[in-house]
């Protein structure tokens, strides 16, 4: 026999890690003395801890090691195959990862980049704010939710963009910025249009108020939103919201980046989200500002 000093040079480790694996029961000393304490080992169990480190650097858990300390040399190298197996399986799933990062990155730089460009060249006249009579801190709360709109808007369309893809038989759109493009021309829920194309269907889906949306509140003669916004009806009851604006030439409601801010606008002041709503805008046919509000 020999110490456990002995037995740890010529396993080349120290004495810390035999005590280890005595602990949790993969090396027990061949003698223990029950006077002084002192432990022993067999020379020959050198043999079990080569088995145990090498196991360990091969990334085997203590729960995996210990069955296979009974096995012969052959159910070893199997058990050795089968780890390199089950790594060479997570390196792959690490380089997809790697690869999704990379794209993720890439797809959040670019919604960024379209939200801020929007909101800073659609939504940058003041004359567009003005018309809703906001002072400066309703403008930060508008301006953040209209960032919060395009936002979940661009989400949809990113996780709808991939089946688009594939209905298309192409590769991946450039989606976002359709949305914007679908929004600068009066249609804020362009988004739709995307949707449509992933279901694999025909028509595209405009901003048309349903045949049995109900007419709820209508004015007509105005010079600025601000005029009636305070006698919209509430809002927050889960119906869907249907706006519809008709301007003259020259109102800022022409704008492209209008019924955005229209929407964050009803959303923030009256809750209009919780059912859902759309918002168009377009020029009128007798030179006089009218704003109509279908519900359903």
């Amino acid at each position: 026999m020999i110490t456990i000093q002995g037995f740890a040079k010529l396993c080349g480790c120290n004495t810390q890690t035999l005590r280890y694996y005595d602990r949790i029961g993969l090396l027990a000393p061949a003698k223990v003395d029950e006077w002084t304490g002192y432990r022993y080992y067999e020379e020959d169990q050198a043999m079990r801890f080569v088995k145990i480190k090498n196991l360990q650097q091969a990334d085997f858990s203590i729960e995996e090691i210990r069955p296979l300390l009974e096995e012969n040399e052959d159910r070893l190298a199997e058990a050795f195959e089968r780890k390199i197996e089950e790594h060479q399986q997570k390196l792959e799933r690490i380089r997809k990862i790697q690869r999704s990062y990379l794209k993720e990155t890439m797809d959040m730089q670019n919604m960024i980049r379209t939200i801020t460009d929007f909101v800073e060249g659609r939504m940058g006249d003041p004359k567009l704010w003005k018309e809703f009579g906001l002072d400066d801190a309703q403008e930060t709360e508008i301006s953040a939710r209209v960032h919060e709109m395009l936002a979940d808007w661009l989400t949809e369309i990113r996780n709808a963009s991939g089946e688009i893809a594939q209905s298309m038989a192409r590769e991946e759109a450039n989606v976002m910025k359709t949305v914007m493009d679908a929004m600068t021309n009066n249609n804020p829920e362009g988004k739709d249009l995307i949707m449509a194309a992933a279901k694999d269907d025909n028509q595209a889906m405009g901003n048309e108020i349903p045949a049995d949306a109900e007419k709820v509140f209508e004015r007509s003669g105005w010079e600025h939103i601000s005029d009636w916004l305070a006698e919209v009806p509430d809002l927050s009851d889960g119906k869907q919201n249907f706006f519809e604006f008709k301007v003259r030439d020259d109102s800022p409601v022409n704008d492209g980046g209008f019924p955005t801010l229209a929407l964050a606008v009803m959303a923030a002041k009256f809750g209009a989200m919780n059912g859902g709503m759309t918002c168009n805008a377009g020029r009128s046919s007798d030179g006089i500002n009218h704003f109509t509000l279908y519900r359903k």
